[in-house]
């Protein structure tokens, strides 16, 4: 809650990777506040910039030189994070701290049936994901701008949330993805996509939030976890479910 520093919002965000950012491009609800350090989805966390250092992502056509660097696929996999994680063709998937676009493209192409939102906090990101899904094809993307504490989700009932790279950066959890099991569809899985502590790459280590720090923080907000994927080398993939009420 990935470019959100969300990076959802405030971060969003729905972005992964290495930059400073202000918010989602940018995520929700930052725990650094909004619109301070971004991490989007950089090709490598390697070259971190302070979380106390604003930044605007104004210009998102060289971001995304950073955000799209085809060596980040050799260590993020997208491709098959997204074959682990898409099992319908019209799944409803949001991507929060979208960015621009590294994953909702690829969610796009393997939902045809469906349609995918990416939410970001920074205003040109989801101008330039807007723009992207048109030249690109991708009538079922789009792209929405969400708040540091509200991925705006209005009446969407996702069968599917995703968060990479964005999750460290929210600031009221607990209440932040509280409010996101509310507007879940029946069955709806919440994946959270973050850096292991002992990796090299991503913020700094007292700035990324442990596998078991992440799953009791979902549980007290209502998810139940469901599997951890461990196939990444720097990263965890925690995946949730929204349990019925009642």
């Amino acid at each position: 809650m990935r470019t959100l520093i969300l990076a959802l919002t405030a971060p969003l965000v729905v972005a992964c990777g290495g930059a400073p950012a202000s918010g989602p491009t940018s995520m929700p609800g930052a725990h650094h506040g909004p619109r301070h350090g971004h991490h989007g989805r950089a090709a490598d966390d390697k070259a971190h910039v302070s979380h106390d250092m604003p930044h605007r992502f104004d210009d998102p056509q060289r971001w995304a030189q950073r955000f799209e660097d085809p060596a980040r696929d050799a260590w993020q996999k997208p491709d098959e994070v997204v074959k682990a994680l898409v099992h319908r063709a019209d799944l409803t998937v949001v991507d929060i701290g979208a960015a621009t676009g590294y994953f909702p493209v690829r969610f796009a192409r393997a939902v045809p049936e469906g349609k995918v939102i990416g939410v970001d906090i920074e205003p040109s990101m989801v101008q330039y994901l807007a723009a992207r899904a048109q030249e690109e094809g991708l009538s079922n993307l789009s792209a929405r701008l969400g708040q540091p504490d509200d991925p705006m989700l209005g009446d969407l009932k996702p069968d599917l949330v995703f968060l990479c790279n964005t999750y460290h950066h929210i600031g009221d959890r607990e209440a932040y993805f509280a409010a996101i099991r509310q507007k879940m569809a029946p069955g709806g899985r919440l994946a959270i996509v973050d850096f292991r502590k002992d990796s090299e790459r991503g913020p700094p280590a007292e700035h990324k939030v442990a596998l078991d720090q992440t799953k009791a923080e979902m549980e007290a907000a209502g998810w139940k976890h469901q599997e951890t994927l461990d196939f990444l080398p720097d990263q965890y993939i925690a995946v949730f479910t929204a349990p019925a009420e009642g």
